[in-house]
């Protein structure tokens, strides 16, 4: 299997294993302090795999960018460079969520669990090293999959319903029913996949851009 293939393999596992990973969270793992950790400590092999599954999930999306960005070098090239970085640096903001997941399952088993939980949700540094790279990483799979459109790997109806996906999870993000939160990365997975299935497709090349006639 070649780079391309992988790339388009990872790309449709990607988003998969994330839609997965929210029936998996147990209930209130995304409540206050005290809830979370009440459900950590009443579900830790649930939380422990939702977590991990998400991570997974994230991570299986870099040989894509990776694989994206070094493909479309005509139409659609900066669009696709600006998504893939930031793109990046929300994976990295989503491994930096897993990691306290986890450590949130350790805490519940401690007596000073909610007192240190709630210490790092107001930590400025939480806000710098995981809810703004996350923010701007998905703002950036938007510009991504306008990018890659525009190099002819898919319609527009990708940064559509990209965006989709984006709007519907800040609006919603707070919801305990886990088939919504679900349906608001729908649109998004199916934008990923999509494109994955076409790099795994030999005939399709990217467009690129027209080389200029040769002077007279």
């Amino acid at each position: 299997m070649n780079r391309r293939a992988v790339a388009g393999v990872c790309l449709i596992a990607s988003p998969t294993l994330n839609l997965i990973s929210h029936f998996l969270w147990p209930a209130g793992s995304e409540g206050s302090a005290a809830t979370q950790l009440a459900s950590a400590a009443a579900h830790p092999g649930a939380m422990a795999a939702a977590a991990l599954t998400e991570t997974a999930g994230w991570v299986l999306l870099l040989p894509g960018l990776v694989q994206l960005w070094a493909d479309l070098r005509g139409r659609g090239r900066v669009a696709v460079g600006i998504g893939v970085w930031g793109a990046v640096l929300g994976v990295l903001g989503f491994i930096v969520s897993g990691v306290l997941n986890l450590v949130t399952i350790d805490l519940a088993r401690s007596t000073h669990g909610t007192g240190v939980v709630l210490a790092i949700k107001h930590d400025g540094l939480i806000f710098d090293t995981v809810v703004l790279p996350i923010m701007l990483g998905l703002v950036a799979q938007v510009v991504l999959l306008a990018g890659v459109a525009r190099a002819g790997l898919g319609g527009w109806w990708l940064p559509v319903a990209g965006a989709v996906s984006v709007v519907a999870d800040q609006v919603l993000s707070d919801s305990a029913n886990s088939l919504l939160v679900a349906a608001t990365s729908l649109p998004m997975a199916l934008a990923l996949a999509a494109v994955g299935a076409r790099l795994l497709s030999p005939r399709v090349v990217p467009a690129a851009d027209p080389v200029p006639a040769a002077a007279v």
